[in-house]
């Protein structure tokens, strides 16, 4: 009876919870209900014919989809050329010094490592990785490309482990229509440059889940326990990369205090001792490793739990400069913990009860409502920019945002649907576990610093959940017994009207002008400090970059201690590799910042083939007070911008400036072309989805014979 209880209560307390993280997001997602609509009945529809098919067929589609998607996420990779930033390059940036040093700085990215000992973990791994990649002759060059090779493996063996995971306890037509979802998703595409832990960190929690379900359905107890062992080596290196691997072992021992059989304890005695041994003889050879790789003592200079929690409790929970400026500024690790304890106590009271409950709630948009991931800022960083850039990154980004907010709305629907009907059962299934898994990464952001990029390591067991959520509504009775006549009905207004909309909308899209923005170079990062190095009167710095691509604004990066009375002046130019010029002005030290950045528009610059551009910047004016801090980038590990390079009259500097250049101009939204192939292809889709409803409205009303 009391196990009855315990399982009724765990169950419709998690879906119940589940349910309104859900619906909640749903309700504020920034979605087309059009698009979303499509991709419901795309799916339906996908979903049908899935469960249709013979084994055979369902295994050649599964393979070929595979080979689609890891095609995909390939040339997404080496045709975007994207460069991983911030924390991501860190720790690439770091592996790269440790071929040479063997060991984690201290001092390296302005204290990183020192501050940040919780990515140790994938900071080691990566070392590992290019040091494989130096013995087989890849030249450094190609690391940021390998690294992010090696990014699209740990997201592949994710999903392949959630594939096998739906395959066992749903059948191969399940895992199959799992698998199209994550296909026709833009997020295995989108994140493939990402590499950090986010991305990283999942493959071991979804392993977790598929070596859990090998032991259940495991006969001998000899290979219980080797599986066991296994997973404890999982456990530990998953959460020596990113902490909230654990939430899938949490999620396995709820899910099996609701599984399991009265007295079974004894059964399991021996794969529990295996995991547990396992786990501990890790733990102690990991941090034996990380004794080895990491010379000094970061006791009082890294950052606390704490601190994370304390940026959780600041507006919508995301990152905050001032309260990392905060942090470090607490000299011992004591007064870190004891003084951002003080922050959050005091911010929760402050807010009351009520106000609470709103940071709650915003931390919950703010990691999962947006629907992009931050795909635009996380992929800006290009060295060279194609036709590619214009829709990933630049002024038709747009059209990838909207259609990967109505698939994260779609998402979030299916999630609550399959919560809602799976509130009769009286017991928790297999897939079970995955909601708990889902459920878990959504509750630890709500007490975390939130961030769109932190759903990631959660979005295949949100996958999973709605693709079951589809398989429900399709296996209830009442569903079953309805007519396909409203299906009929809704494909065949959709069908209506989107082709009334995109003939009312033509001319928007096509006809109306509208200011764009496209990059041509990118080195946006800076790994300075709040002094730079060092600028002296008299000398000239130049940045050189290279494009063929027209350019007609330059941003360039600075920071100012003072903008009321700083008296300093210099001189900015920019020039190409014969001396014409193009801009020459001066920046004034007392000039207003604008997040920062320092923008100059000229007249178009239209390169004639690939030619060598130099940003020059000359003192005139700048005492020990009055200065500007120009931000750079050290590139003597990983080159950020291969294609220039900062010279400080005529001498390397082994750096980058931190500046972009791009391209404002007046342009349509979409060309005609794009438009027509557009309405072409959409309008095509939703003429199946009338046909195909239509034959189910036929095969309704055939007589049985």
């Amino acid at each position: 009876m009391k196990t009855m209880i315990w399982n009724k209560l765990v169950l419709w307390f998690s879906l119940g919870l589940l349910l309104f993280l859900n619906a909640y997001t749903f309700l504020h997602t920034a979605s087309g209900w059009a698009l979303g609509l499509v991709l419901f009945l795309l799916f339906l529809f996908a979903h049908r014919l899935f469960f249709s098919m013979k084994e055979p067929l369902v295994k050649r589609l599964a393979l070929g989809l595979w080979i689609l998607l890891i095609v995909l996420q390939i040339a997404y990779v080496f045709v975007l050329q994207n460069n991983v930033r911030y924390d991501a390059f860190w720790i690439l940036d770091q592996a790269a010094e440790m071929l040479e040093t063997r060991q984690i700085s201290p001092t390296l990215a302005n204290n990183y490592f020192s501050q940040v000992p919780n990515n140790y973990g994938l900071t080691i791994l990566t070392y590992w990785f290019l040091n494989l990649l130096k013995v087989l002759g890849v030249p450094s060059g190609w690391f940021m490309r390998a690294v992010q090779l090696f990014n699209i493996a740990f997201i592949d063996l994710s999903l392949l482990f959630i594939y096998l995971f739906v395959g066992k306890i749903r059948g191969k037509a399940s895992a199959l229509f799992f698998l199209l979802f994550c296909t026709l998703s833009p997020y295995p595409y989108v994140w493939a440059p990402y590499y950090y832990t986010s991305t990283t960190s999942m493959m071991f929690a979804c392993g977790a889940l598929w070596i859990w379900l090998c032991i259940c359905h495991a006969a001998p107890l000899k290979k219980k326990v080797l599986l066991a062992a296994l997973l404890g080596f999982v456990c530990i290196l998953g959460f020596q990369v990113r902490a909230t691997s654990f939430i899938a072992f949490i999620a396995i021992a709820l899910y099996w205090s609701l599984r399991r059989e009265h007295s079974s304890l004894k059964i399991h005695l021996a794969p529990i001792a295996a995991f547990l041994l396992t786990a501990l003889l890790t733990l102690a050879a990991w941090k034996g490793v990380t004794r080895h790789y990491v010379p000094f003592d970061t006791r009082d200079t890294a950052l606390p739990v704490t601190h994370f929690m304390m940026m959780g409790t600041h507006g919508d929970g995301s990152f905050y400069m001032d309260d990392l400026r905060y942090t470090t500024s607490l000299p011992t690790a004591e007064e870190k913990l004891s003084g951002t304890l003080a922050v959050i106590r005091e911010r929760l009271s402050e807010n009351g009860f009520a106000g609470n409950i709103r940071l709650l709630l915003a931390k919950q948009l703010n990691c999962w409502a947006d629907g992009t991931d931050s795909f635009v800022t996380e992929n800006a960083l290009c060295t060279d920019y194609n036709r590619l850039h214009t829709y990933v990154v630049g002024s038709k980004s747009g059209f990838l945002a909207a259609y990967s907010q109505a698939f994260r709305a779609l998402q979030l629907l299916l999630t609550c649907i399959y919560c809602l009907l799976s509130f009769p059962k009286k017991r928790a299934d297999g897939m079970f576990l995955i909601a708990l898994n889902l459920l878990g990464g959504m509750v630890f952001h709500l007490l975390w610093e939130a961030g769109a990029v932190y759903s990631i390591a959660f979005t295949f067991f949100s996958y999973a959940a709605a693709a079951e959520g589809l398989t429900l509504l399709e296996e209830w009775s009442f569903w079953q017994r309805r007519s396909p006549l409203p299906i009929l009905a809704v494909s065949s207004l959709c069908f209506l009207a989107s082709a009334l909309f995109l003939f009312v909308r033509k001319d928007y899209y096509t006809s109306q002008e509208q200011l764009a923005s496209d990059f041509v170079a990118n080195q946006h990062m800076e790994t300075s400090g709040e002094d730079g190095p060092p600028m002296k009167t008299g000398q000239i710095w130049t940045q050189t970059f290279e494009t063929d691509k027209a350019f007609n604004v330059l941003d360039l990066y600075y920071g100012c201690p003072d903008t009321e009375d700083n008296a300093s002046l210099y001189r900015l130019a920019l020039t190409d590799e014969s001396g014409r010029v193009f801009y020459e002005g001066f920046i004034h030290g007392k000039d207003p910042l604008e997040d920062l950045v320092y923008s100059v528009q000229f007249e178009p610059v239209v390169p004639s083939g690939r030619r060598v551009y130099a940003i020059t910047i000359e003192p005139l004016v700048q005492t020990e007070k009055d200065f500007l801090h120009f931000c750079s980038l050290d590139t003597s590990r990983v080159d950020m911008y291969p294609h220039g390079g900062l010279f400080i009259d005529g001498t390397p500097q082994g750096r980058d400036l931190c500046f972009r250049i791009r391209d404002l101009h007046i342009a349509m939204r979409a060309s005609k072309k794009e438009y027509c192939l557009f309405a072409l292809l959409l309008l095509s889709i939703e003429l199946v989805f009338v046909l195909e409803s239509f034959r189910l409205v036929h095969q309704k009303r055939r007589p049985v014979s």
